[in-house]
């Protein structure tokens, strides 16, 4: 069973450029519903790589979710996000064609 049976989950994609340098612990990074500070995903990224490296990964987060941040937390609790990570959501989709009375 997927732990997303019984609710809904939306896809959305990490992306970003990765840092240049010698470091290759592991961090782990949060995805934050910033309406309802939840945590709602994380995915785990090299601190640093030798030479220059684009991430995109794919998410399933809660569909639910509303404005999305993705960041570390300090040893004090403050959420910091790195400036070379963004969160993407996909786009809505507008209906076309006919879609009820213009009120005219």
């Amino acid at each position: 069973m997927s732990f997303t049976a019984g609710f809904a989950v939306m896809e959305v994609t990490v992306r970003g450029v990765l840092p240049i340098g010698d470091t290759t612990e592991n961090v782990t990074y949060f995805i934050v519903d910033t309406a309802k500070s939840a945590i709602v995903g994380q995915v785990v990224l090299p601190r640093a790589v030798k030479r220059s490296l684009a991430v995109a990964l794919t998410v399933k987060v809660p569909s639910t979710a509303g404005s999305l941040a993705i960041g570390t937390f300090d040893d004090g609790g403050n959420f910091q996000a790195p400036s070379f990570l963004r969160v993407e959501t996909p786009a809505v989709e507008r209906p076309d064609g006919a879609v009820g009375s213009s009120g005219r």
